[in-house]
């Protein structure tokens, strides 16, 4: 009898319920363990083979063995009760001493305790992490079932590395409307930014080089109504498109406040002149 669940927990709770017996007691094998795939694609739910199940102990004999255990625990607490009294007897004993022992000792140099408070400052080199954070990466991917590869990892800026992943499953990795995408930034960057204090910058095929382009084409008509009018609001944005527009705008108007606006769960860039202090 084979036993399908989503996992391999849930399917020997279902087995033990239709054999009428203890899960410890089936005898089953694994025909194929669950696995949650990736993004909600590739999911597979735990296979198990029955066999039968061990026959449950006759009730004389789960009598005999209960009196057995109820007999060790009266000995047992006897025991325990002597080791008590005994060990209240050594404690009030060696009190006195252990007292005068610790009125005695004076820590001479707290030095050693003040370095667990210092952090000792350390230049941020990004190149070193290159080969460390490539190499996670290819073990990263090799669980997925996309056919992707690590293509490079260099250096972007001061505070970012250029991460360019390709292959056959470039499009699945990415997503309807990019959704797998910017789950998989989020990812990389709560890991890079928690470990190596950086950001990533990812390409998935020729995506981002894609978008990049797009939203520029989308900023050169903002750009006009902002020299001409000196202020502007962008449409609502998110993920990378708003990551890509808030650079270029700053780029561009380096002398304006350029920042991003919330409005219930939308957001969106404006563009505007500082409030100078007579304002």
């Amino acid at each position: 009898m084979n036993i399908e669940a989503k996992d391999l927990q849930t399917a020997l709770i279902e087995a033990s319920k239709q054999l009428e017996c203890s899960v410890i007691d089936l005898e089953y094998e694994v025909i194929q363990h669950a696995k949650a795939g990736f993004f909600g694609l590739f999911r597979k739910n735990a296979i198990i083979c029955i066999k039968g199940h061990k026959k449950t102990k006759k009730p004389h004999q789960e009598k005999a063995k209960k009196n057995q255990n109820e007999n060790f625990i009266k000995h047992s607490q006897k025991n325990l009760e002597k080791n008590e009294h005994y060990k209240e007897h050594r404690e009030s004993f060696q009190k006195p001493l252990e007292a005068s022992t610790k009125e005695h000792y004076k820590v001479k140099n707290d030095a050693i305790f003040d370095s667990f408070h210092k952090e000792s400052p350390e230049e941020k080199d990004i190149a070193s992490y290159i080969d460390e954070i490539k190499i996670s990466l290819e073990n990263l991917l090799a669980t997925f079932d996309f056919d992707i590869k690590v293509i490079q990892v260099s250096v972007w800026d001061e505070n970012c590395v250029l991460i360019k992943l390709d292959g056959e499953d470039a499009a699945l990795l990415i997503g309807k409307e990019a959704h797998r995408y910017k789950a998989f930034s989020y990812l990389l960057y709560n890991w890079l930014s928690a470990k190596y204090k950086i950001q990533p910058r990812l390409e998935i095929a020729q995506f981002l080089e894609n978008q990049t382009q797009a939203i520029e084409n989308y900023l050169k008509i903002l750009i006009e109504k902002v020299e001409s009018t000196g202020r502007v609001q962008t449409k609502p944005l998110d993920g990378i498109w708003l990551k890509l527009a808030l650079e270029k705008l700053r780029e561009r108007f380096p002398d304006k406040y350029v920042a991003i606006k919330q409005n219930d769960d939308q957001r969106y860039i404006v563009v505007n002149d500082f409030l100078k202090k007579n304002e």
